[in-house]
């Protein structure tokens, strides 16, 4: 596994603003687990994933769960739609990757959980690495 932090390779920083600007747009009120009611970058797809949950079992609302979906050609084509079954969509790793990231409400925090340790995608890792810079650098421009 290869995190590259602290240098132009660190990719979180640059979800995290994507992720910073979904939340600030997006619907009010309880949310449903695939809701993807705000803004998103062309060609990226953001959804909610679901809240956590407190020690006895409970919905912790404090605690949200979302997915950064990133295509293959979100550089240039809008967001293909995914497959869906009644309780998720069907991920495609040979053509996307997916990221996921925690957001705490309390303190306003956001963690990025790299792509690398999880096996989100069949994408080589420097060309994900990449296209979610380029997509920041022609957002940008």
């Amino acid at each position: 596994m290869t995190i590259y932090l602290n240098d132009e390779r660190d990719y979180s920083e640059v979800l995290e603003g994507w992720l910073r600007e979904f939340i600030s747009t997006m619907d009010d009120g309880h949310l449903r687990p695939g809701d993807d009611s705000g803004d998103a970058p062309f060609g990226v797809k953001i959804i909610f994933d679901g809240y956590g949950e407190n020690d006895d079992g409970t919905e912790d609302l404090n605690t949200e769960s979302f997915a950064i979906f990133v295509h293959k050609n979100s550089l240039t084509e809008e967001f293909p739609e995914h497959e869906q079954t009644p309780w998720a969509l069907i991920h495609r790793p040979k053509e996307e990757v997916c990221v996921w990231a925690w957001y705490e409400n309390e303190t306003d925090e956001v963690t990025i959980i790299p792509f690398e340790e999880n096996n989100s995608t069949e994408l080589d890792h420097e060309f994900v690495t990449k296209l979610i810079f380029d997509i920041e650098k022609r957002d940008n421009e």
